[in-house]
């Protein structure tokens, strides 16, 4: 799953009598102390535009931490209105990238799952017409509610806000990004009335259509088949983990597609026989 996943884990651990945000995050518990201090560069376009070159090569693949870090610092040193703030979305995304690393340390993917918050919460105030902007905002704070599992409802309408702002400025960002977290926002948060942010057909819609816009991107299609999974569709998710199959290996997402492919494999496996 993209950033929804496992986000709300934490509400069933509600004890009696107790109110369901009496102990969970909010986005002002993170933003503030995380809140982005920094001096606005005065570099001519033409060094910005380098600075910005030089950031996106180090987050290409393959990606270390050492790499996407370089990428962070170099966007952190580049901050500048002359070219629209583009160093602070660039910043929250390699944010992102280290906190939804699986293979870092817990405590430096949530230090950088709050920091990423913070910058993309900047990020979208200065430049509020970049999808980028809200869609990493969204991704940083779908990271630490992953690793926290203990979201306020507040914290993930935010979230969800976000997300619907970077689909409406550009669906197709992050091959079909914003369908696909909303997608599992809205089927993950559907068993639970009082925190639903969605249905579990709106779920299946927005996943079905980053399928259909952006085709030949495995994830998509892995998504959409867990998501028909868990709704009783078993045909319909068979034919779409067939479909990860058949998918060419995105350029800059190969490890990934590596574990799409195994995920895929693994609940086909499950099916046989349904």
């Amino acid at each position: 799953m993209v950033g929804a996943s496992g986000a709300m884990m934490g509400l069933s651990g509600c004890k009696a009598g107790m109110h369901p945000d009496d102990f969970r995050i909010e986005i002002k518990d993170i933003v503030e102390p995380h809140n982005v201090d920094y001096t606005r560069t005065d570099l001519t376009p033409q060094a910005l535009e380098e600075r910005m070159k030089e950031a996106d090569r180090n987050f290409l693949e393959p990606r270390t931490y050492g790499k996407v870090y370089l990428s962070y610092e170099i966007c952190m040193d580049s901050i500048s209105e002359r070219n629209g703030y583009e160093a602070l979305w660039r910043a929250s995304r390699a944010c992102a990238w280290i906190a939804r690393n699986k293979n870092e340390d817990r405590s430096r993917r949530l230090h950088f799952a709050g920091k990423g918050i913070g910058i993309g919460e900047e990020a979208t105030r200065r430049s509020s017409t970049k999808p980028e902007a809200h869609y990493y905002y969204a991704m940083c704070m779908g990271a630490m509610a992953d690793l926290t599992r203990d979201p306020s409802k507040d914290f993930l309408r935010e979230m969800r806000d976000a997300m619907a702002i970077a689909l409406k400025l550009n669906e197709k960002v992050d091959s079909c990004g914003p369908h696909r977290f909303l997608g599992n926002l809205y089927v993950e948060t559907s068993e639970y009335p009082s925190w639903a942010l969605g249905t579990m057909e709106e779920g299946l819609a927005h996943l079905k259509r980053a399928t259909e816009v952006c085709p030949e991107f495995g994830e998509n299609h892995l998504a959409y088949a867990t998501a028909l999974i868990e709704a009783g569709d078993i045909a319909q998710a068979r034919a779409e983990l067939e479909k990860v199959e058949t998918c060419p290996k995105p350029k800059d997402h190969s490890t990934e597609h590596d574990e799409w492919l195994t995920s895929a494999a693994v609940l086909l496996a499950d099916l046989q026989g349904k």
